[in-house]
């Protein structure tokens, strides 16, 4: 065996290893960090955790609706929400954004709920309604700050929400008449 089919065969083998890792690893998609109540879900859903679900059907805002649900039910269905992967902190640790949809939705505002990834199961952060919910990519407190718009009474209305240590509290808010 000459230099040359060593050089081949070793080019060869690399080339069929790094070919094969690319097709076990899923394809990457860019962070959504841009969610509206006119968009079909998150961009790339994810499943949610049991631990979510459980903190989701004790909520008030779904509570209502599993009990009038016919017949009613005691855990909420997975098609009331879509979840999507966000990186809220510098951690390796993937946080999530679930939107509702179905009963949980109105005709141009959602509801939105954040959970951190505390790495031993999630905590409920912040819950608001709009019509679009924006993560932005500057930070308090090592979190990003996150940002919804909608439009109340022909008004349009922005909220900013910073975390202060242990969850997202109310920052600012901005009503304009519209022009």
């Amino acid at each position: 065996m000459n230099v040359r089919q060593l050089i081949l065969g070793a080019c060869l083998i690399a080339t069929t290893s790094a070919w094969s890792d690319a097709q076990r690893k899923p394809p990457r998609f860019p962070e959504q960090t841009d969610f509206s109540a006119e968009a079909e879900g998150a961009a790339h859903p994810v499943p949610i955790p049991d631990g979510v679900l459980t903190i989701l059907e004790k909520d008030d805002f779904v509570r209502p609706d599993l009990q009038e649900a016919d017949p009613p039910v005691q855990t909420p269905p997975s098609s009331w929400f879509s979840a999507a992967k966000i990186h809220l902190s510098k951690s390796d640790q993937q946080d999530l954004v679930i939107l509702g949809e179905g009963p949980l939705a109105g005709a141009n505002v959602i509801m939105f709920w954040i959970f951190r990834n505390t790495g031993h199961g999630y905590d409920l952060v912040l819950r608001t309604g709009g019509h679009d919910l924006h993560v932005k990519r500057r930070r308090s407190n090592g979190y990003r700050d996150i940002e919804t718009d909608s439009v109340t009474m022909m008004q349009p209305n922005s909220e900013l929400f910073r975390f202060d240590g242990r969850r997202y509290v109310l920052q600012r808010e901005k009503t304009e008449p519209i022009k």
